[in-house]
C-alpha cells in the first residue's frame, strides 16, 4: 500500500501546492484574479483533474467487468459507472460555470433563498445541492472502495476537503469586504483543488489494486540468443579412432 501510496501522494501534494503558487505569481500583485474568479486558469485544472477521474472510473468499471463478469460483478460496476457520470457532469460545471450562469441568471435576481440557511447568498445553495448529492453516494461509494486501504484513506481525505470547500463557499460574500471576499474565494478554490486531487488519487489507486490482483506477475525470461554464452564443446571419447 505504501509503496502505491507514497509516490502519488507526493506527485498530487506538489500539484497542489504548486498550480496556485504559480497562479498567483503569474498575476502578481492581483494575485486572485488567476484563481477566485470562474472561468479562469485555476478552474480549467480543476476540470482537468476531474476529468481525469471520470476516465480512471470509468477504466475502474472495465477492469471489474472483464474480470468478474455478469451477476455480482455487474452490480459492481455500477457505482464506478455513477462516478464517471458524476465527476464528468463536474468538470463540465467547473469549466463552463454552469451552476453559476444559472444562479446569476435566474436565482439570484430573483432572490430565491433556503428560507434556514440566513447566511447563503440567494442562489448559493445549489452547490450544497449537489453536496447532499455526492453523500447520498457516498455508502455505495465506500463500499467500492474499502478493500484498498490507501484507496480509502484517499477517499476520506477528498470528502473531507469537499466538505470544507462547500462551507466556505456557502457564506455570502456580501457579509466579507472585498480584500476578505478574494481570500475566501481563493481558498474555496485551493481546498477544491486538493478536494479533486484527492479523489483522483482514490480512483487511481483503486485502479492500481484490481490490476496489480488480476494481471499475471512478471516472471523472468530467457536471455536473447546473441546473449547466451557460446556452449563448451564435448571432450573427445578416451581410446577412440587408433588404428
Amino acid at each position: 500500500m505504501s509503496r502505491r501510496w507514497g509516490p502519488l501522494a507526493a506527485c498530487l501534494v506538489a500539484v497542489w501546492l504548486i498550480v496556485p503558487a504559480v497562479l498567483a505569481a503569474a498575476r502578481w500583485p492581483r494575485w486572485w484574479d488567476y484563481i477566485a474568479q470562474e472561468m479562469t486558469p485555476m478552474t480549467w485544472v480543476q476540470s482537468v483533474v476531474l476529468v481525469l477521474a471520470a476516465a480512471g472510473a470509468l477504466l475502474v468499471a472495465f477492469v471489474l467487468r472483464r474480470t468478474e463478469g455478469g451477476g455480482t460483478g455487474g452490480a459492481r460496476t455500477g457505482v464506478w459507472w455513477l462516478l464517471a457520470a458524476g465527476f464528468a457532469v463536474l468538470a463540465l460545471d467547473e469549466r463552463f460555470a454552469l451552476h453559476e450562469r444559472v444562479r446569476d441568471g435566474y436565482l439570484a435576481p430573483r432572490g430565491v433563498t433556503v428560507p434556514f440557511l440566513p447566511w447563503v447568498a440567494p442562489g448559493d445553495f445549489l452547490v450544497m445541492g449537489l453536496a447532499l448529492v455526492g453523500l447520498a453516494l457516498l455508502p455505495a461509494v465506500w463500499r467500492a472502495v474499502r478493500v484498498d486501504t490507501a484507496s480509502r484513506n484517499a477517499l476520506v481525505a477528498g470528502v473531507l476537503l469537499a466538505v470544507v470547500a462547500v462551507g466556505i463557499d456557502s457564506v455570502d460574500p456580501a457579509t466579507w469586504t472585498v480584500a476578505a471576499e478574494r481570500v475566501q474565494q481563493s481558498l474555496e478554490e485551493v481546498v477544491e483543488l486538493g478536494s479533486g486531487l484527492a479523489f483522483l488519487a482514490a480512483i487511481v489507486l483503486r485502479l492500481t489494486g484490481l490490476l496489480a490482483a488480476h494481471l499475471p506477475s512478471a516472471v523472468p525470461h530467457e536471455p536473447p540468443v546473441a546473449a547466451r554464452p557460446a556452449p563448451v564443446p564435448a571432450p573427445p571419447a578416451a581410446g577412440g579412432g587408433g588404428r
